[in-house]
């Protein structure tokens, strides 16, 4: 009984080491300005790394979850010398802390490796403001039957329901949109993109999504106000989205989403996704992200327009709906509304 005890140590023993060695302890990230610039809050431009938080409440973090990688190493790096790596595997799950929310016990279950911006007192974003960022995923991403496979979000601060997020769909890239959730008509109510499928737009095509950088340009109005609040969306430079309407949950504010959050793998599917990150910057004006390193011209940006655009009805009926076209070359237009 005592060798079977003994052995039975050394298993734990073992298992309680390998585990270890695999996890890293971290709860709040700064990066290097040469990845991320402009986000800051009460506690000094910190970031929070989604983990699954152990007995002790220590949070514990894979260590391929994130990587801060080099140019001269062969990495990709939209500018400068520096990008983030980000990984995430087959049952890597999310949990705040014991007892708390878990992603893998969620319905319908999830994973995730995703970096919020941590707020102290709720110090979120609102008002006008331009922000960008740039990913990479490499051209043998794989392609798994996974509900969702989310990749960034403006996320409301208490309101479950992000009004944006970037998804990868099979081989393209969709913008995801819930706008029509927080009109005063939906608000509170059970509502979801799913709702809505004209609220869901592609706006990479497969040819030009994997193997290179892609750019996102946003302009939004983060406010309550049906008329005053609006979401623009340009991708490598052009105007591809135009929303109108309210933008945020009354009383509520936006933070900063960036990872990879996805429906469960099934357990048969090859399910490692690797994403590369650069360039998140966020500023109240276009010539303070200083888009001429990228390419891009502030006047050239702003002064494209959309043939028509999305409107958040006044009183979301079908006569106050309004009709949009998007004209992105090698994507189908979609008319519909978004209120």
């Amino acid at each position: 009984m005592r060798k079977l005890s003994t052995i039975i140590f050394f298993v734990f023993l073992w298992s309680y080491n390998g585990f270890a060695e695999n996890i890293n302890v971290k709860k709040k990230i700064k990066f290097p300005k040469d990845i991320v610039q402009g986000y800051k809050n009460d506690m000094g431009s910190l970031w929070g790394l989604s983990c699954t938080y152990s007995n002790d409440n220590k949070c514990m973090t894979p260590n391929y979850a994130y990587k801060i990688v080099n140019k001269d190493k062969d990495y990709p790096v939209r500018l400068g010398k520096k990008s983030v790596r980000m990984e995430l595997r087959k049952g890597d799950c999310h949990q705040k802390r014991k007892g708390s929310y878990n992603d893998c016990k969620a319905s319908p279950p999830a994973e995730r490796h995703e970096f919020s911006l941590e707020w102290d007192k709720f110090t979120g974003i609102n008002g006008k403001t331009w922000h960008t960022y740039s990913i990479f995923l490499p051209s043998d991403t794989t392609v798994i039957n996974s509900s969702w496979i989310t990749m960034g979000q403006f996320h409301n601060v208490d309101y479950d329901k992000p009004p944006v997020n970037f998804d990868l769909k099979n081989k393209y890239f969709e913008l995801v949109t819930r706008f029509h959730c927080i009109h005063p008509s939906k608000f509170k109510k059970s509502c979801n993109s799913n709702d809505n499928p004209k609220a869901i737009k592609k706006i990479i095509n497969s040819e030009k999504l994997f193997g290179q950088w892609n750019d996102f340009i946003v302009n939004a109005n983060w406010t309550s106000n049906i008329k005053k609040g609006f979401f623009k969306l340009w991708v490598n430079g052009k105007l591809v989205y135009h929303f109108v309407g309210r933008t945020v949950v009354p009383k509520d504010q936006i933070t900063v989403q960036f990872g990879i959050y996805r429906g469960a793998a099934r357990s048969s599917d090859e399910a490692n996704h690797v994403v590369y990150y650069d360039e998140i910057r966020k500023a109240k004006s276009c010539k303070k992200l200083k888009l001429e390193k990228f390419g891009y011209l502030c006047k050239d940006l702003e002064n494209q327009k959309m043939e028509k655009i999305y409107k958040g009805c006044l009183r979301c009926n079908a006569a106050t709906m309004a009709k949009v076209v998007l004209p992105v070359p090698g994507i189908p237009v979609i008319l519909g509304d978004n209120g």
